[in-house]
């Protein structure tokens, strides 16, 4: 019972603060990458790819309290496939990835 008061107590914490729940940086780095495909840099959009995955690792335990193993095992897959799409310079699947990106942080982040 204390586990469950516990568990509950930090995730109404972390849902109340989206600077402390990450939801915001995870916002600014899709929207730097969507921002950097008007004039692509792709040294600079495999930078900015490989954030958004540090992002995500760094805050995977938060996300984990806030989605179900679905959303953000699936939001995982989204940032590696965008990444995959940035080496090969796939401006659609890059374009494609972003969206399912935000979709899953919307999911994610919709307490």
């Amino acid at each position: 019972m204390k586990n469950w008061i516990l568990l509950s107590s930090l995730l109404i914490l972390l849902s109340g603060c989206s600077n402390i729940n990450g939801e915001n940086e995870f916002y600014e780095k899709v929207n730097s990458i969507e921002d950097a495909l008007k004039d692509p840099d792709w040294k600079q959009l495999n930078l900015l790819g490989a954030k958004l995955e540090k992002l995500y690792r760094h805050n995977l335990w938060k996300i984990q309290l806030m989605g179900d193993e679905d959303e953000y095992e699936s939001l995982q897959e989204s940032i590696n496939q965008l990444i995959a799409a940035i080496e090969e310079q796939d401006m659609t699947e890059i374009k494609l990835e972003i969206a399912t990106i935000k979709t899953y942080l919307e999911d994610i982040y919709s307490l």
